[in-house]
């Protein structure tokens, strides 16, 4: 059997996790699925969360699979074949991480007997769309424009009219995508199955696109580029001593509003409150959500952005 991957591509704090967790929930993927989780910086938190869902975890750390790790990736693919031998493979990548690099791994004739490329997936943050792609250029619109299904997050935090201008930005940047622009929380049959390929306005379909035929859908251009090294920069900063909820989520109003502690535009971690229970929470810039979690083998806040100061940090911290 050829495992199929599934590639959920997406910015730091997107909505990655929060999408597969949803399909997971719908049953689009049965026991017989790996994923492998890839963060950047030191640490895994996402995968600690999937792992809630019964399915095999494969984390990747310390780099962004495209560049710093590429051999580490490929090497989990393939061990996890051999392993496990899944139906499915579901890769989420770093938030910086560059989805053309990512196929030009995976699009390599000697792997074809092991796996095909069927779904490839951007999450898009419509809240912060236009900040992200005035900033990150390079990054964002490698992922949209690589992307075969571009599925916005947060729509219900924005107008109408500012979702109809991401929506016409994101046909410039990429014309053939399918575009699901219902909030995450409220997809329903119909909008699910544009996402994993049943309806037929998707460019592929999910026993159709394989392997052999990436090339002739997805084109890779040669440029010069950065790697997300040299970009950003995560932090993790363990927090051994319980902390309350309204408290953590204070600390992080206090980060949004002082330059004092560089430019942080993720953050996200798993504590313990004040009563022992695990705390589980995501940060983006003026958003912070959080949910009381089951279990956790650890206690870790990792912070992502650029010119950090981590001395200011572990000060609000400790």
């Amino acid at each position: 059997m050829t495992s199929k991957i599934d590639i959920f591509s997406g910015f730091l704090g997107a909505g990655k996790t929060m999408l597969i967790k949803n399909l997971l929930s719908n049953k689009i993927y049965d026991e017989n699925t790996v994923i492998i989780e890839n963060e950047f910086g030191e640490v895994g938190i996402d995968g600690t969360i999937l792992k809630e869902r019964n399915i095999e975890i494969k984390e990747i750390n310390s780099g962004c699979i495209c560049c710093q790790v590429t051999g580490n990736f490929i090497d989990s693919v393939l061990e996890i074949i051999d392993k496990y031998n899944p139906k499915n493979i579901i890769v989420e990548p770093s938030g910086v991480a560059k989805l053309s690099e990512i196929l030009n791994i995976l699009n390599k004739n000697h792997y074809k007997d092991k796996f095909s490329i069927n779904r490839i997936i951007t999450v898009v943050d419509a809240q912060r769309y236009e900040m992200y792609l005035n900033n990150f250029d390079e990054f964002y619109k490698d992922q949209i424009r690589k992307a075969k299904v571009v599925v916005f997050s947060r729509t219900e935090l924005i107008s109408k009219n500012d979702l109809e201008n991401a929506i016409s930005s994101i046909r410039k940047i990429n014309s053939n995508a399918t575009i699901i622009s219902k909030p995450l929380s409220r997809l329903g049959i119909k909008e699910i199955n544009k996402i994993v390929g049943i309806d037929d306005t998707v460019l592929y379909n999910k026993n159709e696109f394989i392997f052999n035929k990436i090339a002739k859908h997805a084109s890779f251009r040669k440029e010069h580029s950065h790697s997300a090294k040299d970009v950003f920069e995560s932090y993790p900063i363990d927090l051994n001593s319980k902390i309350s909820e309204e408290e953590l989520e204070s600390k992080f109003k206090i980060i949004a509003q002082n330059k004092q502690y560089g430019n942080v535009i993720r953050a996200k971690g798993i504590v313990e409150v004040i009563n022992g229970e695990y705390y589980q929470f995501d940060y983006v810039p003026n958003e912070f959500q959080g949910r009381k979690i089951k279990w956790a083998n650890k206690k870790v806040i990792s912070i992502i952005g650029s010119n950090l100061n981590k001395k200011e940090l572990i000060r609000l911290f400790s």
